[in-house]
């Protein structure tokens, strides 16, 4: 058996805690920087918005194909990570060196190192997530997943801090310039250096992995389970996809908001304006709320993950109910947004944010059963990607299309049309009501399924027709991951 750690936590745990944190701050690291190092060889905004976006293209890529792959080979998580973050190290190297390439190169190596780190995360993440769903029993999920993306955030947070010394760093190596430009793809180059050789060296798989699927009793279980219920898949795809919709949301549009209504940002050209302190609020605020999902996080870690075992469904309906009230409260009810409740919404949706990622992703695991769930996975981070893809430029057109309210000019900041905030954050709204009452509606369908996997995890497959009445059946191959059947309490409790 895996051996635990003086810290309590299984020591392959504590590898995926790493890789976790260090593939986060690789993503964060190089925003600050790449529109500077873009703009060096010659590119156009358009261009960065293409070459942010390829990184999401990259992570929904890469979980689907490792989820599809590791779901025929179950046996190979070590060395499936292993190729994963090869390639992310081939990124960063292309990323660190893409300036030799010239105006007309440089770009596009940018566009695929991007696409490269985004693919090596994507399927770093999915390949983590299904060993845990498969190795760690269910009641324990709810509290773990949190853990994970407590690591996630923090990494997140952490990444402009890592690069920021590097602004004042610049020397030649082998003809290649490194500046404060390409000094984060050199340090992106040592994180992704570091993950692969703690991978290699500590990352030993447990007796109870994947790659012991399909044995014993273990087999006869999944043989006669029920195939993962379509419903409780789309309700986890799509809340997946929705928490990362709020996620980009917070991200792309409030620093936008945040200049065009209130003057909050950095000046336009900060070596010709005086110092003010509206110019550290966006920043401050953004960092507030990071803070206050990563408290969420360390909650549900802690102790509150434990409580929404089984109650997976109320608790993702919750988290979206509060999503939908913050959106609507965001809407210009008469031309006007006043400041103290724009700054209160996007706080109160941050800290939610961290309430709803481990229940979504536990609920994804007892609804695939002993199924293998490399392949659903995958396709959960493919959804989770989308709003990252497409998002920045639905919300900036959204922002711009309600016929503006007068003009402002906030000196050095910002000078044009005051925007209005009802079409913005009303869609959302509604967007996200839409969702509570289709979670509400599948409750009973997951509940269902949940019974049937239950009486055959218990030993009695019969009438499993009849309890997963109405469940769409997959026509995948006999699955290959193992049964958690051996604990002595309930496997899938009523959600």
């Amino acid at each position: 058996k895996e051996a635990s750690s003086r810290f309590g936590t299984p020591a392959w745990l504590l590898v995926f805690f790493s890789n976790i944190f260090f593939g986060c701050v690789g993503f964060s690291i190089v925003l600050p920087t790449v529109w500077p190092y873009l703009r060096e060889m010659g590119s156009s905004p358009f261009f960065l918005a293409c070459v942010v976006s390829m990184y999401s293209v990259g992570e929904g890529a890469g979980g689907i194909v490792s989820g599809r792959i590791y779901s025929r080979y179950p046996g190979g998580t070590k060395f499936l990570l292993l190729v994963s973050m090869g390639l992310g190290l081939t990124s960063a190297f292309a990323y660190m060196v893409a300036r030799l390439f010239g105006e007309l190169g440089g770009p596009l190596v940018v566009l695929a190192a991007r696409f490269g780190s985004g693919f090596d995360n994507g399927a770093r993440q999915t390949i983590q997530q299904t060993y845990i769903g498969t190795v760690v029993p269910p009641k324990h999920q709810s509290t773990v997943f949190p853990r994970l993306g407590a690591f996630a955030v923090i990494g997140i947070m952490l990444g402009p801090a890592f690069g920021s010394p590097l602004q004042a760093m610049h020397f030649e190596v082998l003809g290649l310039s490194v500046d404060g430009n390409n000094g984060p793809g050199v340090l992106l180059f040592a994180v992704c250096l570091a993950s692969l050789v703690t991978t290699a060296a500590f990352f030993r798989p447990s007796d109870c992995s994947v790659a012991s699927a399909g044995e014993g009793p273990a087999k006869a279980v999944t043989a006669g389970a029920p195939p993962p219920s379509r419903t409780g898949l789309y309700a986890c795809y799509i809340t997946f996809m929705l928490v990362n919709l709020s996620m980009a949301s917070l991200e792309t549009s409030t620093p936008i908001v945040a200049q065009r209504l209130y003057g909050w940002g950095p000046c336009l050209h900060p070596a010709a304006c005086e110092f003010d302190a509206k110019q550290t609020y966006v920043d401050g605020l953004l960092t507030t709320g990071g803070l206050l999902s990563l408290t969420m996080m360390i909650i549900m870690a802690c102790g509150l993950g434990r409580w929404t075992y089984g109650r997976e469904v109320i608790t993702m309906s919750f988290g979206l109910g509060v999503y939908a009230l913050t959106n609507l409260a965001n809407v210009d009810f008469g031309g006007w947004l006043p400041a103290w409740r724009f700054v209160f919404d996007y706080l109160l949706g941050a800290f939610f944010e961290g309430l709803m990622r481990g229940p979504c992703a536990a609920l994804l695991s007892r609804v695939i059963g002993p199924h293998s769930k490399a392949k659903y996975m995958g396709i959960q981070f493919a959804w989770g990607a989308l709003p990252r893809v497409a998002g920045p430029f639905v919300f900036v057109a959204l922002l711009q299309w309600p016929r503006p309210m007068g003009a402002v000019d906030f000196p050095n900041v910002y000078a044009g049309p005051r925007p209005r905030t009802w079409m913005l954050y009303g869609s959302q709204a509604v967007l996200f009501a839409a969702a509570v009452l289709g979670l509400v509606r599948a409750r009973a369908p997951i509940r269902r399924h949940l019974a049937a996997l239950e009486a055959c995890a218990a030993g009695a497959p019969k009438d499993l027709e009849a309890n997963a009445a109405g469940m769409a059946r997959d026509d995948d191959p006999p699955p290959e991951t193992p049964s958690t059947a051996a604990n002595s309490e309930p496997l899938y409790p009523p959600v």
